[in-house]
């Protein structure tokens, strides 16, 4: 209590009477704090450097990917480009300590701390928590007015509660949100009939169905990865043998536009939307989900964060459930309740709010083991704004798969564990290296044990595939595969957008093929190129042009830029076998290449440019060809610093990167 005392003065800069007294404590508080916050410091560091040379002793001067169509190179994620840029950021959730906790459908008092923690202690209630608005928003929620009072455990009849505890003398002591998952009549009716349907046509074919967890992780690249979640990147491979995806390349900037093409098989435009349609609920397209509904799959959809997720900022969500178990009302409610956040808004009392969502997956998959469902999560708050922020979630994530396994809830459950792109913002981000991460988030497959040895054609397939250039596309066809299940390699007719990871990706695949746009392929060979290149210059004078003219009709709040300087320029082709290639065929010796005399290079300059008023970095990939002499700028331009409050003065999500208000 006393330690408590003194971090907390020091942390407030509370006053203390000048006295030889006061200055003594005030020295111990100082001397204490620093000591443990040197001794903290430095244990992290030690096993930060650790865990940096243990990686950097490993061999990456390689390819992720080593094809005809396309090469990535496997970088080190300790570059000594970026290595001083990486920390493991700590985060302590000490906030109140749970009084309340679940079992099941029961809540349950933790009696232990009542003597230790919360003294005089008279009694709990709670209310549930549901949609508002007659069910149709995704927007509101509203506590049930009944008021349910207990001093012991009680079963619960309400999915999403908020509990407060108050004294003897009437005090409030404790709040805190539950979610629950139980049985809904409802619902095992609606699936039951098509459960049995989906099964029994399976039977007779002799194939499997399997249960699907989804789980996503905002921001977070496959070398951020490797820096940040050691253990749990241990756990997936070596007990339960996940397989990465090495070149999973995004295809779009941000969350939403690669969370389309991973659910839904479509571009965002071709849903389709745009900004236009912003007011209009997402009901009736059609998602994963709603396929593995139709299916019989008990289904459920959860994310964190509420103002920022992927259906609903800036956009209008869903005006109906989109699955059985929808976790948004809670969110909102405990987003809602000011009291029971940590300063930093990652901590619920003494739980990270990770770990709430995590919870109601897991209670979920343990609940119906035996039937068929679906699990999708998506979470966002503590890995999307700081790259070192990332390792704080390790244990969460690895106790989550180690309680799923050891409770055997993967014994006939695929899982997806992925994120939707790296950063996008920071210091590492205007790196080379930061560049390339960006665009190659993590992905790893888990099947059961038993699927490898019954399937060793797929097995071997898949495993060839992780060394494959692959996409979100790729993604949503393997998922339709999975809950449609045939047991054998699929043949395509044709190259296609979406190709099933069951079957083989063919090695003359470009990022062209796979719809990779080239500002987001890491496919190409690239050499860094002099930045008063003229070229260099005419296309970064070009990229500015074109910032200015999408202002230009608000030209009254945002300010003309021009350019400032060229921070980073580098040239981009396609690599040697793929201006060379001819044909593929296949011989008894297996498959051969021919290649002929290369074609003319089309050039795509990748550019970061710096510009003033606001001082905004910009990247942008500028494709230029010989045979017409004209530049053009390819798909996306990329704002890699923050813009904060500079562009308060516009409503234009899509223009705020561009804005400088003057």
């Amino acid at each position: 209590m006393f330690y408590k005392y003194i971090l907390r003065m020091r942390h407030f800069k509370c006053s203390i009477k000048t006295s030889v007294f006061g200055l003594f404590l005030v020295a111990i508080a100082t001397g204490l704090v620093t000591i443990h916050t040197n001794a903290s410091y430095l244990m992290n560091m030690v096993r930060h450097t650790d865990h940096a040379n243990a990686i950097s002793g490993q061999h990456f001067s390689g390819f992720l990917v080593n094809t005809p169509g396309c090469k990535i190179p496997d970088i080190n994620p300790f570059d000594t480009s970026i290595r001083h840029l990486v920390t493991h950021d700590t985060l302590e959730c000490d906030g109140a300590k749970s009084l309340t906790f679940t079992e099941g459908s029961l809540l349950k008092i933790n009696r232990s701390l009542l003597e230790t923690t919360y003294f005089n202690f008279s009694h709990c209630s709670y209310q549930a928590i549901q949609r508002d608005g007659n069910n149709e928003t995704d927007r509101l929620f509203r506590y049930d007015p009944k008021i349910v009072k207990f001093k012991d455990e009680v079963k619960l009849r309400d999915e999403f509660i908020r509990v407060v505890c108050h004294n003897i003398p009437g005090k409030m002591i404790y709040t805190n949100f539950h979610a629950v998952v139980f049985e809904k009549h409802s619902v095992e009716k609606d699936c039951a009939e098509t459960e049995a349907m989906y099964s029994k046509t399976a039977k007779e074919k002799a194939l499997e169905t399997f249960n699907l967890i989804i789980l996503g992780v905002d921001s977070v690249s496959r070398l951020n990865f490797m820096r940040q979640m050691p253990k749990t990147r241990a756990y997936l491979t070596d007990v339960l043998q996940a397989l990465e995806l090495t070149g999973y390349n995004k295809v779009a900037d941000n969350t939403y536009v690669n969370l389309v093409p991973m659910f839904a098989g479509k571009f965002v435009e071709e849903l389709p939307w745009d900004e236009r349609y912003s007011d209009i609920a997402f009901d009736k397209y059609e998602f994963f989900w709603n396929q593995a509904q139709k299916r019989g799959y008990r289904t459920l959809y959860a994310e964190d964060a509420p103002e920022i997720a992927i259906f609903n900022y800036e956009k209008e969500g869903f005006h109906k459930p989109p699955a059985h178990y929808y976790l948004r009302p809670f969110s909102l409610a405990m987003e809602n309740h000011g009291s029971v956040w940590d300063d930093t808004h990652n901590c619920v009392g003494d739980k990270l709010e990770t770990n709430k969502v995590l919870d109601y997956v897991n209670d979920f998959v343990k609940l119906f083991k035996n039937r068929l469902h679906l699990a999708f999560a998506f979470i966002t708050r503590l890995t999307h704004e700081n790259i070192n922020l990332v390792g704080v979630g390790d244990d969460a994530y690895l106790e989550f798969f180690k309680t799923i396994h050891q409770q055997g809830n993967l014994e006939n459950s695929v899982v997806l564990f992925y994120s939707d792109h790296g950063i996008r913002f920071g210091k590492i981000r205007e790196t080379n290296v930061g560049k390339l991460e960006e665009r190659l988030p993590f992905l790893y497959w888990i099947f059961p044990k038993w699927f490898y040895k019954k399937y060793p054609h797929l097995d071997k397939t898949l495993r060839t595939n992780a060394h494959r250039l692959t996409t979100p596309f790729d993604i949503y066809a393997t998922l339709q595969d999975i809950i449609d299940f045939k047991g054998i390699t699929k043949v395509y007719d044709k190259p296609v957008r979406g190709m099933s990871l069951f079957s083989e990706i063919p090695v003359t695949r470009t990022c062209e093929d796979a719809w990779v746009f080239p500002h987001w392929c890491t496919c190409q060979k690239q050499i860094s190129v002099n930045k008063t290149d003229g070229h260099v210059i005419h296309a970064a004078n070009m990229v500015v042009q074109f910032i200015n003219d999408q202002t230009s009709s608000h030209r009254k709040l945002c300010t003309l830029l021009k350019l400032s300087a060229i921070t980073d320029a580098r040239m981009t082709t396609s690599s040697d076998e793929v201006l060379k290639f001819r044909e593929s065929h296949n011989s008894v010796l297996g498959r051969k290449v021919d290649y002929g005399s290369p074609v003319k290079p089309i050039i795509h300059y990748q550019i970061i440019l710096r510009t003033f008023p606001g001082d905004a970095l910009f990247e942008a990939t500028v494709r230029y060809s010989d045979d017409d002499g004209k530049y053009h700028i390819m798909g996306d331009i990329s704002r890699i610093n923050k813009y904060g409050d500079q562009s308060a003065c516009i409503c234009k999500h899509q223009l705020k990167k561009f804005c400088f208000c003057g």
